[in-house]
């Protein structure tokens, strides 16, 4: 029994055609202006990130420039009291302006594990600072980031790369 191969080959050819013509989505034969994206704006319903509906309303304001400069007389006054508290110098540190997500007196630094009490003096000119000091996790002699009021406490403007000695109490 010869099997004709034109006969095969024809036969293959209209399986493959009627079976995308049954295809649920329109097969060989869908119209192509189905297809046609439409170009969506995002209005102020669309804004991210959205509160939850069951979350508390959010009374923190974000930390601004204006704000982070907002630094009360009383705060500068505690940032430069001397302390007689023993200090442990953990090095020193060169600390550039950190990001504005925080506000107060810190130091975000290598030098420390956790976070503790410190005091962070500008090599060049003496002048010193209470903080916070934050751990970075970042290897040592990275550098650190500094607050906007310690910046300013301190003298040194916040474009600059400063030189530190950090204490730990």
């Amino acid at each position: 029994m010869a099997i004709n191969i034109s006969t095969i080959s024809t036969a293959l050819f209209a399986a493959v055609i009627l079976s995308g013509c049954a295809s649920p989505t329109g097969g060989l034969f869908k119209s192509r202006k189905a297809n046609t994206p439409t170009v969506q704006t995002p209005t102020d319903a669309d804004a991210r990130p959205k509160l939850r509906p069951d979350s508390p309303e959010q009374s923190v304001k974000p930390l601004t420039a204006e704000t982070a400069t907002n630094v009360t007389d009383a705060e500068i006054a505690k940032a430069t009291k001397p302390t007689e508290r023993p200090e442990q110098d953990k090095g020193l540190t060169i600390a550039s302006l950190g990001l504005l997500d925080q506000d107060g007196f810190w130091l975000s630094t290598p030098l420390v594990t956790s976070e503790t009490p410190g005091r962070a003096v500008v090599e060049k000119t003496g002048a010193s600072v209470n903080l916070t000091l934050l751990p970075n996790g970042a290897a040592a002699g990275s550098g650190s980031q500094l607050s906007i009021a310690a910046m300013q406490v301190l003298g040194v403007p916040i474009t600059s790369l400063v030189e530190l000695r950090v204490f730990i109490r």
